[in-house]
């Protein structure tokens, strides 16, 4: 499992000493929140958007999974990620802001209008 540490600005050269030590307990599976966010995109957004494999994400708020946003579709498969959306891994709970359905939307029309749907 990858995990991403958001909470850290390591130097651009030169030593870089990074120590510590996190007890939590994951309350929501990584497959949960991938099924989350793809009935949130599927309903709010798109049917052809959807979850892709999480990455857990540790930053100053706590523990998220980072879920990528993908457009696909039945006649192309895969055509890419549009973004990501955060979701708690304690509670559940799915960080989207209007910025962050904005990108979304504006990454679909973009790779919607270069393949051949």
């Amino acid at each position: 499992m990858t995990i991403l540490v958001e909470t850290v600005t390591p130097p651009s050269q030169g030593a870089f000493s990074i120590d510590f030590s996190l007890t939590t307990e994951i309350v929501v599976s990584a497959e949960e929140a991938r099924r989350a966010v793809g009935v949130f995109v599927g309903n709010e957004i798109a049917d052809l958007l959807h979850g892709d494999a999480p990455t857990l994400v540790l930053k100053e708020q706590g523990l998220f999974w980072r879920v990528p946003v993908v457009l696909s579709s039945r006649s192309a498969g895969r055509i890419g990620v549009t973004g990501a959306i955060d979701v708690n891994a304690q509670t559940g709970a799915l960080m989207v802001d209007a910025n962050t359905l904005h990108t979304i939307e504006k990454n679909a029309e973009y790779l919607a209008a270069g393949a051949a749907l």
